[in-house]
């Protein structure tokens, strides 16, 4: 790989939690997914207010990037003036990355997150988000906890991170952020290179992508 992709790693968008080391939240097996009740309001995802933002970085060396992901669909059920249940579809083929300024790098940068060893786009042009629990608990400026089955490639993972959802009227508005181990779903770029020990790992041209990288969620939705 091009040295300037080597502290490339990507996705997919929930606001509030990372730092550049050690923090993933841990993933599990995925859950059944909530079902809302028949009383239950539907409200639909606006695509075009809603996205994923990715934060990648190197470990040893430094150095990141970040960009976005666009939401395809999505709906979300509101009952008793709550978010009880919903889910949302991620368009893969929407990468894009906000930090460069040359178009030409930036080019490569996203050719190479559609790349095999990274989202293997051609073959899983979709991820999703699909809730298993929404839970009131007010923490560091967030409202909620949210726990829910992220796909990504082929792997499906349970993640729980904070969130801030908001139900006013005929809108909801819902942001999150959570880090996680990018290794869980496959997305094995630079995977050797993390198994070396830290001595050698110094050793590396261009530093070495780290496993951890953050997702965050902004969600619009209207009834």
């Amino acid at each position: 790989m091009k040295k300037t992709l080597f502290y490339v790693v990507g996705i997919a968008a929930l606001s509030m939690l990372a730092s550049c080391g050690g923090n993933s939240q841990q993933s599990a097996e995925a859950d059944t997914a909530a079902k809302a009740g028949e009383s239950a309001g539907t409200y639909t995802v606006d695509a075009a207010g809603s996205n994923l933002e990715w934060r990648g970085w190197k470990i040893v060396a430094t150095g990141e990037h970040k960009g976005t992901i666009g939401i395809k669909a999505g709906s979300l059920s509101v009952e008793g003036g709550k978010v009880v249940a919903g889910s949302f579809v991620i368009d893969m083929n929407s990468i894009k990355n906000t930090d460069l300024t040359d178009t030409g790098y930036q080019k490569k940068l996203v050719g190479h997150l559609m790349a095999e060893d990274f989202f293997n786009v051609a073959k899983f042009p979709t991820g999703k988000f699909e809730i298993v629990s929404v839970e009131e608990k007010a923490s560091e400026g967030n409202t909620h906890e949210v726990s829910g089955n992220l796909t990504l490639r082929d792997s499906t993972r349970k993640i729980t991170f904070p969130a801030t959802i908001k139900v006013e009227g005929n809108t909801v508005t819902a942001t999150g952020k959570a880090t996680i181990n990018r290794l869980e779903w496959g997305i094995n770029y630079d995977s050797k290179n993390l198994g070396l020990a830290e001595a050698a790992q110094k050793k590396v041209k261009d530093g070495i992508v780290n496993k951890e990288m953050e997702i965050a969620i902004s969600l619009k939705a209207t009834k």
